[in-house]
């Protein structure tokens, strides 16, 4: 079902590849799966994909943080354990994965390019090497 949607999502030409993602085929396209988020060519952070919306992200050499995703309109909301301040993005299909616009970013910002890794999201914290 999820290849299928991603299928229908990349084969349908461009004007639905700018057509934000609704919470049901982000989460459809994304569930049980590690995303890496790039910008400028260069992974930043991943991300894995958990059952009832909810995500683990690292920035790559930090620690994890828990947090869950939700909808706000075309956004896609990610709230995180330590920080009060959600950060949302308008998220697309764009070739084997997604564009995501922070709706922080001004109008002419590159998009962050988000794609599926096999690669375990690797968690760092103070108690590493103790």
């Amino acid at each position: 079902m999820r290849l299928a949607l991603f299928a229908l999502l990349l084969t349908a030409g461009p004007a639905l590849a700018e057509t934000p993602l609704t919470a049901e085929e982000f989460d459809a396209l994304t569930l049980g799966r590690t995303m890496t988020w790039a910008e400028f060519g260069t992974v930043y952070g991943v991300e894995q994909y958990l059952p009832d919306r909810r995500v683990r992200w690292t920035v790559l050499g930090d620690e994890c943080r828990s947090g869950h995703w939700y909808p706000e309109g075309d956004n896609i909301c990610f709230l995180y354990e330590d920080n009060p301040v959600p950060y949302c993005w308008v998220i697309t299909a764009q070739g084997a994965g997604f564009q995501a616009r922070g709706s922080f970013d001004p109008a002419n910002a590159l998009p962050v390019e988000i794609e599926e890794t096999s690669e375990p999201v690797a968690c760092f914290g103070p108690e590493v090497g103790v």
